[in-house]
């Protein structure tokens, strides 16, 4: 795993509602003893990159991190930060990284992989690489995974899809409120015309990993709750689900990334059923 592997995996339990960028800027002062405001560049085009992995962080500010380290402080800025149920499905998500965890000490875990990973930037040679992660069976990288998934659906041909099964939205009308028709009216359109299609796509890449798509379920189900707890208008949980799956996958297709996210609301990971 490397820095924006970590930081993108911590932030879909933590993000809190804050911009990548600015994410990305709280944990880093959040292992910190004190703030330098010169060390941190908050130039936001440069945070996103580091965030999304197109570059790596400066050495300048690693050096800063590791002469001015407090695991502490981070340690209990993750842990104040989430619930019970959020600690045991954090422990999960890093169990590869930090192995078998609870959630009383997977924070603590957690820092020290941040610090493991300071290190390694900070003794890399310049102008080396960053490995990438295997997708061995018991080690798939999920981000890469979704990435090439929607890529898939992106570049399908239309006369491919034209003779794709059509598949009953049953589960649709029962979760999107009928004053939200135009949005149940799109997801319902998608459902019908690419549900099977992709499932065949999470079932291809499934086979190297039987345990694939339940984690991309969580993850789903994770972001989905957390924009549903602040009481977001459906469209708008929506719209935010679309950014955070173009986020994830690394997507140029919105398009693509809005029939996923239908997908996951017939699937019962994205929204719940109306009471």
């Amino acid at each position: 795993m490397n820095f924006s592997e970590f930081v993108n995996k911590l932030y879909l339990f933590c993000g809190n509602g804050e911009t990548p960028s600015n994410f990305l800027v709280a944990i880093l002062t959040a292992a910190t003893t004190e703030q330098d405001d010169d060390i941190f560049d908050r130039n936001n085009d440069y945070l996103k990159k580091i965030f999304n992995g197109k570059r790596e962080i400066s050495k300048k500010s690693v050096s800063y991190i590791l002469t001015h380290l407090d695991k502490g402080k981070l340690d209990t800025y993750i842990y104040d930060l989430l619930a019970e149920d959020a600690l045991i499905e954090l422990c999960d998500a890093f169990e590869e990284q930090i192995g078998n965890t609870t959630k009383d000490d997977v924070t603590t875990k957690l820092s020290e992989l941040f610090v493991s990973l300071m290190k390694k930037i900070a003794t890399k040679e310049k102008g080396t690489t960053i490995t990438a992660v295997p997708t061995t069976a018991n080690n798939i990288d999920i981000e890469k995974a979704l990435a090439e998934i929607v890529k898939n659906l992106a570049n399908t041909p239309q006369e491919k899809l034209y003779v794709i099964l059509k598949y009953e939205p049953y589960n649709v009308d029962k979760k999107i409120l009928s004053k939200n028709a135009l949005l149940r009216k799109d997801i319902r359109e998608d459902v019908i015309n690419y549900y099977s299609y992709i499932e065949t796509l999470y079932k291809d890449i499934s086979k190297e990993n039987t345990a694939f798509f339940d984690r991309v379920c969580k993850a789903v189900k994770y972001a989905s709750d957390n924009y549903i707890s602040q009481e977001l208008p459906q469209q708008s949980v929506f719209d935010y689900m679309v950014a955070w799956l173009k986020q994830k996958s690394m997507s140029s297709s919105e398009t693509a990334c809005r029939i996923m996210i239908s997908f996951f609301v017939q699937n019962c990971e994205v929204f719940h059923e109306i009471t």
